[in-house]
Order: C-alpha cells, then structure tokens, then sequence
C-alpha cells in the first residue's frame, strides 16, 4: 500500500505542485491550504508523513507542529521560507524530523523524505509484525526477499553473504566464531565443508558493506576467534 501524505500549505501553486511531484513518485497526498484544516483531517484520517509550512494564516506552523507532536508520532518535514539556524532548531525542538529550506530542488525534497520513511521503517523494525524487516545503521534488511538495501541502492549479495551478513547483524555487538557460526546456519555436519571458504564470503561481504564509507571498518576480524558486526 502507498504511503500517504498530508501537505499544510497556505500557497496553491505549491500544494499543486507538491502534490503532482509526489503522485509521480507513487505516493497518495492530501492537501489542507490552513492549520485548522490540517488538523481536523488529521483526527479523521491516517497518514504517514506530514509536509508542514510555517507561514500559515490561521496558526503558527510552529504550534502546528507541536500540536501534531503531542498528540502522534508522525514525522514532520517542515517547508519553510525561514532561513535562519534559530528557526531551524526551534522546530526540531518542537518535534519535527527534518527542514528543508524554499525554495528547494524537488529531487533534495524527495531524497529528504525517503531518508525520514527509512528512519521510521528502522524504529518499528523491532516490532513482531515486523519481523521480516531489520535495520542496521543505514542498511535495511528485507529477511523475507533477502534483499539489502543501503540508502536505497541494493547490495547485490550471493544467498551465502545474505545469510552471514544477516547472522552478524542479529549478533551484532558480539564476537561470534567462524565454527560457532557454521554450525548455527548450515548444521555441524557441514563444518569442514565451510570452515575453508567462510573467510573468503566474509571479505566479500566486508568489501560489500564498506564501499563508500570512507575507510569506515563495520566488520572487523578478531584474530584466532572470529568476527564482530560494530553494534
């Protein structure tokens, strides 16, 4: 199902835009040109992420925000003319997930709103209706397709690296040995079978994982022992 927006917006020729913008993206939007407006369709209906303007003729998007905050979790993009670092803070303070500045580039609008549905993805990860999605640092895990994805580029892994990349992160923080982690995902009886080439699958999923991190070491080799995924 596709996720749904509301857009609080006192300027028509955005909310027109914002609106077409995100349709084309897959997205279902809801638009509210006043802060009372945007409030009452969000007692009756559900969405997803919320795109708020401060400059509102009814209420301060500030108190927007904060009245959105009390109430639900949802995260909040703040849209905003309103340059100055005070401004910013204040609305993140007040409990919105991000700000972007207008007038904004369309493609920054929707990598910042894909970057807060990853966030949220990641904090009900641990729920047991979402079992089959994990999350670790910017990486999120499809168990289920056995698809990796880090900011929304898939990391082509073999089954082989899927299964120890996904073993690692469910024992992250923990140094877990190379034959203590064979026999856990293949069965004692393939012992001998992996112990040559586990070493090769690690530096695979090492060079993998890292690209791009500039230098960043997630999966280090604990001499005589075995690895450790950083928690």
């Amino acid at each position: 199902m596709a996720c749904k927006f509301l857009i609080i917006d006192d300027d028509y020729e955005i909310l027109d835009m914002l609106k077409i913008l995100l349709e084309v993206e897959g997205y279902e939007v809801d638009t509210a040109s006043n802060g009372f407006t945007g409030l009452e369709k969000l007692n009756k209906n559900s969405y997803d992420l919320i795109l708020l303007d401060l400059n509102l003729p009814d209420i301060d998007g500030e108190q927007v925000c904060k009245v959105i905050r009390k109430n639900s979790e949802l995260p909040i993009l703040i849209l905003s003319a309103k340059e100055s670092v005070t401004n910013k803070v204040l609305c993140l303070e007040y409990g919105a997930d991000d700000y972007i500045t207008k007038p904004f580039q369309n493609i920054e609008l929707i990598a910042r709103i894909k970057a807060i549905l990853r966030r949220c993805a990641c904090d009900h990860g641990t729920d047991e209706e979402n079992t089959n999605i994990l999350c670790y640092k910017n990486f999120i895990i499809d168990i289920e397709n056995m698809i990796v994805k880090r900011d929304d580029e898939v990391i082509n892994f073999t089954p082989k690296e899927f299964e120890i990349f996904l073993y690692l992160v469910k024992n992250k923080g923990k140094i877990v040995s190379r034959d203590k982690m064979i026999k856990e995902l293949w069965g004692k009886d393939n012992l001998y079978k992996w112990s040559r080439s586990i070493d090769v699958h690690i530096q695979h999923i090492r060079q993998k994982i890292e690209k791009s991190s500039k230098g960043h070491l997630y999966l280090k080799t604990v001499s005589g022992v075995g690895y450790k995924l950083e928690e």
